[in-house]
Parts: C-alpha cells; structure tokens; sequence
C-alpha cells in the first residue's frame, strides 16, 4: 500500500512524491522476498524492451524502479511530467485479443509508468490520450505468475494531475486528483469521504466551553491540537488519504527552497514504520514503507531514502545517458556527526 502527496509553493513550483509501502524486500532486506530495486535513469531515443511490444523513448527520465528492468515504480521525465503506479484491488485487465477488438491499444501495467513517462510531456496530453489503452492480462515477467493490481497518478509542472484507473475489462476511468492518493476503494469514494471531516481545522482550542451551570470544559494543554481532533490514526488506506489530505492542505504556505522539506512533513504523517502489518500470526513480512521519495518537478530531480537508513539518495536527470543506469540506493545512516 503507498501514499501520493503534491504541494505548491508559492512560487508555483511542484513538489510531489510518494511512500512504497510494500511486503518484499526492495534494497537487501527480506531477501527470501526480494524485489531488488534502484535508481533508473532511462535516456531518450533507446529501445524499451516491453515484455509485449517494445518502443523507443521519447523523453529522458529518471525515477525509482525494478533493477535491470524497464519498471520504473515513479519517476520523473525531462518536461516535468511525473507519475507512479500504486495498488487498486479494484483494477482490472482484459486480453490482448479483446483489448485490440475495442481498437484499444494493450499495455502491460507493470510498464504503464515508464511508457507514459517516454512518450508524454504533460498531464493535458494523457488526458486527449488515456482512453485509448487498457490493462493486458499479459504477464510482466514470463513464467512468474505475478501482476500488481494497479491505479496510477500522473502530475506535471504546472500542477495538472489525474488518477487513472482500469476499472472497465482494463479500461480507464479519469478522476481529477485533488492532491492525494492512496489505495482502494475507487478514488471518487475518497474524495467523497472525505465531507465526513469537514469540520477539522487547525487551530487550537483556546477558551473554556461552558456546557450548562454545572459544567464547563477546560480544554487540556492549553488545547494543543484539538482543532484536528478525530483525525484517522491508522494506516489503513482510507484514513491515510484523509490524514494526508488534511496535513497536506492545513500546512503553512513556503518557499520552493523549502519543497522537499515541506513534502517530507507531510509523508512522515503515512510514513508506516516496519512491524505494524503483519498478513498472519506466522508471516515474518510486514507491509512498511520501504521507501519514500519526493520530486522537485521544476528541478527534474528526486530525493529518495529507504526504510532502513536516515541517508537521502538525490539523482537528476541525465541527459548525456546513451544506455538506461541503475544505481543504488544508500540504505545506510550517513548521520552529520558535529
């Protein structure tokens, strides 16, 4: 499960990014369950061989994916267009037969993000374009019987964002993203849910609240905090969207200097520490954030740290790359010692 945030500066410039909340190790943990990852940087005019139909790629980026695969999990590309791929139990897939039959063009999902991040510029393009690809039920990876159930965000440099997700026989709906996003149910069910928390603000309860002759509440700590009183505590993915929409939106106003610090203080309200969600009783693997990243979408540049080190991993674009590079991700420390 995994977390989306976008923040603005007032500037305008856009800070987005997202947690990977995973049960499979990604940077040498769990290596019984291994899903090795690093740091892509995809170049322009290569060959991206899709395990159904290769293309060549358009646009430079750089992003966060599977080591030695095509995969990219988010990422960035040199217009400024970002995205991810995050889990829907609600998506759907269809044949390639079937998808084709609709004049549809069939997309493996695993590959979704790197195939729109090589061929698209901004958030308007994917919008005069989205409808015309579905989901294949074709395997990412022959022989391994695994495909993540997927929806996807997609964010450019002027803030434009959509969700997309294959909900009809791999077809996609569109929703407007509103600046989170999170996991299942359907988007539009969060952004619903989200009326049941109008009443949050964030202010503090000041004053005592005289309730009749004999009863007047005193708030407690001078009423720190109570003006968010009620906020979702939990990690599901409904009271994550929520925390996160209503952290995101209540924060102060700053900087693009301060942009990835800013963004950082919002994920550390859905950042899921390791030991929390364990499947079953016997299952050593816990669902955790294996790592968070934030772009700086101006910058073309991301800033990742793992789940089992303080250090932060920063990797730009380069556009001089004639072959895709993966690079790892420091998972040490790397503390400024004074």
């Amino acid at each position: 499960m995994c977390t989306g945030i976008k923040l603005e500066a007032v500037s305008g410039e856009i800070f987005w990014g997202r947690t990977m909340d995973l049960a499979a190790g990604m940077f040498g943990e769990d290596a019984g369950n291994a899903m090795p990852s690093s740091i892509i940087n995809v170049p322009r005019n290569i060959e991206m061989k899709s395990a159904l139909k290769s293309w060549t790629s358009k646009y430079a980026a750089v992003g966060v994916g599977g080591t030695d695969t095509i995969a990219l999990y988010d990422g960035v590309n040199e217009k400024g267009l970002a995205g991810d791929i995050q889990v829907l139990m609600e998506c759907t897939r269809a044949s390639n037969e079937a998808i084709e039959a609709r004049h549809q063009i069939p997309v493996i999902g695993e590959e979704f993000v790197a195939y729109i991040l090589t061929q698209y510029a901004s958030v308007e393009e994917i919008r005069a374009d989205y409808t015309k690809f579905a989901l294949s039920d074709q395997l990412f990876i022959k022989g391994l019987d695994l495909q993540i159930p997927a929806h996807y965000t997609f964010v450019d440099s002027t803030g434009d964002s959509v969700v997309l997700e294959p909900v009809n026989d791999g077809a996609f709906k569109m929703y407007d993203n509103v600046g989170v996003v999170t996991n299942s149910p359907e988007y539009n069910w969060h952004t619903t849910n989200l009326r049941n928390y109008i009443g949050l603000n964030r202010m503090n309860v000041t004053t005592d609240k005289p309730m009749n002759a004999h009863l007047t509440l005193k708030p407690i700590e001078a009423g720190t905090g109570y003006g968010l009183f009620g906020l979702p505590g939990d990690f599901t993915s409904v009271s994550r969207f929520t925390r996160a929409a209503v952290v995101a939106n209540y924060m102060d106003d700053f900087a693009k200097e301060e942009g990835i610090n800013q963004l950082y203080a919002a994920f550390r309200s859905v950042i899921i520490p390791r030991g929390l969600e364990h499947a079953d009783a016997d299952s050593p693997l816990t669902d955790y954030t294996r790592y968070w990243v934030g772009y700086d979408l101006s910058q073309r540049k991301l800033y990742v740290q793992s789940g089992n080190g303080l250090a932060v991993s920063e990797k730009t674009i380069d556009e001089s790359l004639t072959t895709m590079t993966y690079t790892p991700v420091d998972t040490g420390n790397n503390v400024h010692v004074l």
